[in-house]
């Protein structure tokens, strides 16, 4: 009987391969995964482990046997998922594999600009020893953390805000009904009140059309003078032109991105040229063990679909199995 094959378009954990093998299935890892390349794999594969490539409509009509497309992360706007549903196809994320990761590096933006800690680098490089007496940082003890949308990553940044760094968490997710065991958090009703009193805001969103620029000026305008505003979640979440005038103004005192409406960013974007802005390369869940567990977990929910059994976690109901 020949093997189902599982299509890789970029490369993935070696953990995430030995799953597929271990199990039967036939990995083919493109070593390129421009257009032309996908849809000239696609035809005879039955899965797709996906990372950031575009699995578009044309894509799964390439695919006659495609049953399912597994997503080595939590987003899914790279995946056409109302056509994977008319044909039938599970697509599946991994929502719990890089959370730690990104509440980590969340966290590490935060300490970042509150302590002032790239600039004083960079100084520092340029032999500027002085700047120890100009940046001077704050402390993120006492100081409210304002959350737009409590998910994984969301739940995880609260804990270690809350209890890791004595910081007054508040949320603002209309989902988040039962509050029950967490008591290191407050739930706030009210958007516009989340905005004024936040000394630091992170975005916790996917990313969606009604989402698009969810921060934008008039949402700017309402935060807190001298806030700090982090987006580790998604591009297109923040309006960049309105986010660099605030800096440039110093209603806002800083931000930490790592994620860009287009990416990879032009390399002339105007954000560079401020000192009070960190950013990352959409990097905040590659960690090691993010990575890993990234790909095992897309991996399992491929060995599951094609062993007939439902995935464990799927973001679309395919209209025929």
């Amino acid at each position: 009987m020949e093997k189902h094959k599982v299509l890789i378009p970029q490369a993935i954990a070696r953990e995430g391969v030995q799953v597929l093998e271990n199990h039967g299935l036939e990995p083919v890892i493109l070593a390129q995964h421009d257009r032309q390349t996908i849809l000239d794999s696609v035809a005879a594969c039955s899965a797709i482990l996906v990372r950031t490539a575009t699995i578009d409509r044309e894509v799964i009509e390439k695919a006659p046997s495609l049953r399912v497309i597994a997503r080595h992360g939590v987003g899914i706007d790279n995946i056409d998922v109302q056509a994977a549903s008319e044909r039938g196809i599970y697509v599946c994320n991994t929502p719990h594999a890089n959370s730690n990761s990104v509440a980590e590096h969340t966290i590490g933006l935060m300490l970042a600009l509150a302590h002032q800690i790239v600039r004083a680098d960079k100084a520092l490089r340029q032999g500027h020893f002085h700047v120890r007496n100009e940046y001077i940082g704050c402390e993120l003890a006492g100081k409210q953390l304002g959350l737009i949308g409590f998910g994984n990553s969301g739940r995880r940044v609260a804990e270690k805000a809350a209890l890791g760094l004595g910081m007054n968490v508040a949320v603002f997710d209309p989902y988040l009904k039962d509050t029950a065991g967490l008591s290191h958090i407050r739930r706030e009703e009210s958007l516009e009140t989340l905005l004024a009193e936040s000394d630091f805001l992170s975005l916790h969103l996917p990313y969606t059309d009604t989402l698009h620029h969810f921060i934008d000026a008039a949402a700017i305008e309402k935060m807190k003078p001298g806030a700090i505003l982090i987006n580790a979640a998604r591009g297109g979440l923040i309006d960049e032109e309105a986010l660099y005038a605030a800096l440039r103004s110093g209603h806002l005192a800083a931000a930490g991105l790592d994620c860009f409406e287009q990416e990879p960013p032009a390399a002339d974007h105007p954000l560079w040229s401020l000192d009070n802005v960190v950013v990352t390369p959409h990097m905040a869940a590659h960690s090691r063990e993010g990575l890993v567990a990234m790909a095992a977990g897309a991996a399992q929910e491929i060995v599951r679909v094609l062993a007939g059994e439902p995935p464990h976690s799927w973001a679309n109901r395919p209209r025929k199995e």
